[in-house]
């Protein structure tokens, strides 16, 4: 989305007109889901990307049709082969998109995103409602937990609706709002580079978790091992800090078995949203004790996940990666559901 935004910005303030594409919903298998975004100008795809293949071909022609005209628009796509679309595909599915009209030099736009790129910047939960009542005079806004909704009238209960994991199309009354969860705060911090962080990290980038990577042997942190990392890091693990910059929004998953002890000492004035570390009971019981004799409380002790992971019976590096990351999402929406008041 940060691309998405800047090239809007640009374009926008350039005085091009352009159309944001959305799925806004999906049915049944299709390539991408209701959150995938592209932005196309009277040229064509200018970034961005909702599934590609014939659905993205058409739905091309079809934002340069309205850019034409100077207007929004909404189309379904059904994804089966021989329908009378004639898309060829087989997913199996519908897709339901959004062409969303912006008029080139549109102050409201420009200045919502602004906003929403500091947003970025400083790593905040935000959202962007979309009212769709009326697809052709569309109204966005943008939410988040640090930032108040302006711009549509809406009660506590309708934000709880739409302030959620997913892209979502909620019916308020008789309005329809398109909710976009555009950024949710924290980065997965994994330390060690093994056969687990290999099989946990392309787990949680699909997920919706920005992984970074750090290890201090250069070839355990290559983009060919890991090609979907958000960063990766080669660094000392007895001064991380010199490396990264760790918040109390952030996720740490240790599997660097010789150095999670060192790691864990650094972590513990944090208050990070997770801590885990892998490990045996037996090697677990062993880091508590060590970390406890150095005077670490049992309150920073108890909130270690440990050993990691949901208790799936998993053994290989790919099972346990299930595990980990169905703990991580599990936390995940326990928190964002405490900051949004969704239970």
């Amino acid at each position: 989305m940060k691309e998405i935004f800047k090239a809007l910005l640009t374009k926008t303030i350039a005085g091009e007109d352009t159309v944001l594409a959305t799925i806004v919903a999906e049915i049944g298998s299709s390539p991408r889901s209701a959150g995938a975004h592209m932005l196309v100008d009277k040229n064509g795809r200018v970034c961005g990307t909702i599934g590609g293949g014939t659905v993205e071909y058409k739905s091309i022609l079809y934002a340069r049709n309205l850019l034409e005209k100077r207007k929004s628009g909404r189309k379904t796509y059904r994804l089966y082969r021989n329908d009378e679309e004639e898309l060829g595909m087989l997913c199996g599915g519908n897709v339901d998109v959004y062409f969303q009209f912006i008029r080139g030099g549109d102050e409201k736009t420009i200045s919502l995103m602004k906003e929403c790129l500091l947003c970025l910047e400083r790593d905040e939960d935000i959202w962007v409602f979309t009212d769709l009542t009326n697809p052709n005079d569309w109204i966005m806004a943008l939410y988040g937990t640090n930032i108040p909704l302006k711009d549509m009238e809406m009660g506590t209960e309708d934000i709880k609706a739409l302030a959620r994991n997913k892209g979502v199309m909620v019916n308020l009354g008789e309005k329809r709002i398109y909710s976009d969860p555009i950024n949710f705060a924290g980065k997965v911090f994994i330390f060690g580079g093994g056969h687990c962080a290999r099989a946990l990290q392309p787990v949680l980038s699909t997920t919706g978790f920005r992984c970074v990577v750090f290890d201090n042997r250069e070839e355990f942190v290559s983009r060919e091992l890991f090609p979907s990392a958000y960063d990766l890091v080669i660094g000392d693990y007895e001064h991380i800090d010199r490396h990264i910059d760790i918040s109390s929004r952030d996720y740490i998953v240790i599997m660097t078995h010789a150095w999670d002890v060192v790691v864990l000492r650094q972590v513990i004035s944090k208050n990070c949203a997770y801590i885990g570390v892998i490990g045996s009971k037996t090697k677990i019981t062993a880091v508590k004790q060590q970390l406890k004799s150095e005077g670490v409380s049992d309150g920073f002790l108890n909130r270690i996940n440990a050993p990691i992971g949901l208790r799936i019976r998993s053994e290989t590096p790919e099972e346990i990666a299930i595990s980990i990351a169905g703990e991580m999402i599990l936390r995940r929406a326990e928190q964002r559901a405490s900051a949004t008041g969704k239970s």
